[in-house]
C-alpha cells in the first residue's frame, strides 16, 4: 500500500513513501486497476476543495502507474510464469 497525502499549503498531493507528511492522507494498492478507481474517488477521500487544479492530483497517479508497471514486470519476471 502506498500513501498520498492532500498538502492544502502546496495546493497538492504527494506520494507520502515514508508516512510522515502531515495532512490528510489515503492508501492505495500499488496495481493498476486500484490506482485508476483510486484516481477517481481520491478528491473525496482527500476532501481536495473543487477549486483545485485537477493537475496537481492527476500527476502523483502518472508516478504510481509506473511503479505498479515495473512492480507487476518484476514479478512476472521473477515468477517464471508468462
Amino acid at each position: 500500500m502506498i500513501r498520498v497525502a492532500w498538502q492544502p499549503e502546496l495546493s497538492a498531493v504527494s506520494v507520502d513513501e515514508k508516512q510522515s507528511l502531515p495532512g490528510r492522507g489515503a492508501y492505495v494498492h500499488l496495481s493498476i486497476p486500484c490506482l485508476e478507481k483510486g484516481q477517481r474517488r481520491v478528491r473525496g477521500a482527500l476532501r481536495i476543495p473543487g477549486t483545485v487544479d485537477w493537475r496537481t492530483v492527476s500527476d502523483p497517479w502518472a508516478f504510481l502507474r509506473t511503479l505498479a508497471k515495473l512492480d507487476q514486470a518484476q514479478l512476472s519476471a521473477t515468477s517464471g510464469f508468462d
